[in-house]
């Protein structure tokens, strides 16, 4: 089912201090156009996600390199998240009680942007999708990516040295996510890819890929976004089609990388993020510019 991109604006836009994840697009769309991992030489972690909890997690592991795989019960409206957050000087109860006690009028607070978030995977209800991922040693909170997801927080310790030489994982494709920009590089033709997301910038970035009309360009997005931040409608080929979301991969921080296979059909396609920037409100980053339009032939 295709999205209206406007909607999407119309999301961020009005978000709220207190939400970390603004879903860019209809959550039935996470991870649609996902494929197998199972043939890399990886340590499964296998989660499932039902309507109001994480099962299958286990309380410790070594630290490592994981075949993150996450399924979704068809009873999970939308689909389901896992996504892994190490808090910054707080206990997990802290965390959620410090954001639950947050003014939506306020930007979010300091220790959010200092927290580290590693990644994780999405699926749509009755399926899986996998994701690669990094754990690094300590105790790390196991949530939806927001803190309005149903599913309670779990805890996993992760104990142990991470690997100096952890198992290379071949990518084709590249998402580096930079203060404000997103620079995709690699094989872009349509077809099955292994797709790496690294993200290089100070703050915590995550990615939304969608497809969008024949012709649109990074100036036509600029324009959109720009009219929704002043209140001030624009012409644009956007505002009255349809964006398709094919993937959403969940926060990650400053020098974490995780990985992902796609299919990519041939297209024009719009990369971008919208993490709330540091110090603002209802200002995420896609509006400072960290959004990108490319083809794939």
């Amino acid at each position: 089912m295709p999205v209206v991109l406007s909607r999407r604006e119309l999301l961020a836009s009005t978000m709220v201090a207190g939400s970390l994840l603004i879903l860019p697009a209809a959550p039935t769309m996470l991870a649609r156009k996902q494929t197998d991992m199972a043939s890399l030489d990886l340590p499964p972690l296998d989660i499932t996600v039902t309507a109001d909890a994480f099962e299958g997690l286990p309380e410790s592991i070594e630290a490592g390199r994981y075949l993150l795989n996450v399924t979704a019960t068809e009873d999970v409206e939308g689909g389901g998240i896992v996504a892994f957050l190490q808090p910054y000087e707080m206990t997990p109860d802290e965390l959620f009680a410090f954001l639950g006690s947050l003014d939506e009028s306020d930007p979010l607070p300091a220790v959010v942007y200092q927290s580290k978030f590693a990644g994780g995977a999405s699926a749509m209800s009755g399926a899986t999708g996998s994701a690669v991922i990094d754990l690094t040693p300590g105790e790390w909170v196991v949530w939806g990516d927001d803190p309005s997801a149903p599913q309670a927080p779990g805890v996993l310790t992760v104990t142990g040295e991470f690997p100096e030489t952890p198992t290379e994982i071949a990518s084709d494709i590249s998402f580096t996510l930079i203060e404000f920009d997103i620079m995709v590089e690699g094989n872009l033709t349509a077809g099955e890819h292994t797709i790496m997301i690294d993200n290089q910038g100070a703050q915590p970035h995550f990615l939304d890929l969608s497809m969008v009309p024949p012709g649109t360009t990074n100036d036509d997005v600029t324009a959109l976004f720009n009219g929704f931040m002043t209140g001030t409608p624009v012409a644009s080929p956007l505002a009255e089609e349809e964006a398709e979301t094919l993937l959403f991969t969940p926060t990650q921080s400053i020098d974490v990388q995780a990985w992902i296979n796609v299919t990519l059909e041939a297209g024009t396609y719009l990369a971008a993020c919208w993490f709330p920037t540091a110090g603002l409100v209802d200002d995420p980053h896609a509006f400072h510019g960290m959004h990108t339009v490319f083809d794939v032939t």
